[in-house]
């Protein structure tokens, strides 16, 4: 049925309605849209009451294990087995100097007390969330840039003045670039900037290479290799368990995280509060096939919302998890695909250093934030 838009309603074939009929008729599109998600929601929940088995699809022996290498080397073999899901984590120890890394989280402190950092936000199905995570940088993460595209023109709809306005797009790739530049300089000299080390030993590493992503297309400009974290005690969770990016798990792609510590809280100060304080837990969960997935998307959905209640869900499904005490140093790289969390504490400072990998078979990794 077409609809033409007057000054005094909607002409429909012909008739003109009045705003009062075309608010109903809007009511009812949204109540069909309701119904219709409604009866969607009860064929999952129905679907996995009948056949759900969350815990059957817990990873055993090798595919759950986190390799632990305490030589701060990157191996080829390691990264193998965890991008294709032959292991869970790579615990790389002693990765960078201990002081240094040190160092370096005490100067990032001090650099958030002056500028005061922004939240890093949480995608979620609500949309973007506040975390109990600050970033630093010169750039936000690129989905935070993304959203704040969509909201830019939106509003451009309702104001046609926007000549020379920069968009949040390209404010993100020229704070890449600052973002670059100004890590590598310690006053007057240079330094080796974690994030930088990372990405020249996975290019040594990995096979077919590898580097920071690019736009394909316009400019093919870089995108931003990793930022600055901060999480500050006390913390709202015990640890908010979640996925960077929903979907089953395949041997010939993939997303992972690289996280570079710094600076952790003390253990002996919060172990009274909360156990494991400070530590990175990550379940060995194996959805390997989108029928699994669909046989359990009610409670795998949770990995995407913050409130409670989905949260201990959570917890009662997964069971027991792998958990990392990282030291400042430490490299940790994981499966983004699989649930994880940074467990919260009571007292102290967490920085570290975050990117993302982008892996397909027999292609170079591409790196990105």
């Amino acid at each position: 049925m077409q609809c033409i838009y007057g000054s005094e309603g909607v002409i429909m074939r012909g008739r003109l309605l009045s705003s009062t009929s075309h608010n109903a008729l809007q009511q009812r599109r949204q109540f069909s849209n309701q119904t219709r998600n409604d009866a969607i929601q009860a064929l999952f929940r129905n679907l996995e009451s009948k056949y759900g088995n969350l815990s059957s699809l817990i990873d055993s022996g090798e595919a759950a294990e986190t390799i632990v290498a305490d030589d701060g080397i990157i191996r080829t073999n390691h990264l193998k087995r965890l991008f294709q899901h032959d292991a869970t984590a790579i615990h790389v120890q002693n990765f960078y100097n201990t002081e240094s890394a040190k160092q370096m989280g005490e100067e990032l402190i001090q650099e958030s007390l002056r500028t005061g950092g922004k939240n890093w936000k949480i995608s979620t199905s609500r949309g973007l969330e506040s975390s109990d995570v600050g970033t630093l940088g010169q750039h936000p993460p690129y989905n935070v840039a993304v959203a704040r595209e969509h909201q830019t023109k939106s509003s451009s709809h309702h104001d046609e003045d926007t000549e020379g306005v920069v968009s949040p797009i390209d404010e993100y790739f020229e704070g890449v670039q600052r973002e670059f530049h100004s890590r590598r300089r310690k006053g007057t000299s240079y330094q080796l900037w974690p994030l930088d080390k990372l990405r020249l030993e996975l290019d040594e590493a990995w096979s077919f290479g590898a580097g920071l992503a690019r736009e394909k297309k316009d400019k093919r400009r870089a995108f931003g290799g990793g930022l600055p974290r901060i999480m500050r005690g006390p913390t709202r969770w015990k640890g908010f368990i979640h996925v960077d990016e929903l979907g089953p798990l395949d041997s010939n792609r993939g997303l992972f995280s690289a996280n570079i510590y710094l600076t952790m809280p003390d253990t002996d100060t919060n172990k009274h509060v909360i156990a494991d304080a400070g530590a990175l837990y990550i379940w060995p969960l194996g959805v390997r096939s989108r029928l699994d997935w669909y046989r359990n998307a009610v409670t795998l959905s949770s990995l995407s919302a913050q409130d409670p209640e989905s949260q201990l869900m959570l917890r009662k499904s997964l069971g027991a998890p792998n958990v990392i005490h990282p030291k400042p140093g430490d490299l940790v790289l994981l499966c983004a695909q699989r649930p994880h969390c940074a467990v919260g504490f009571g007292d102290g400072v967490r920085v570290s250093l975050q990117s993302f990998l982008q892996y397909e078979s027999d292609q170079r990794l591409l790196i990105d934030c």
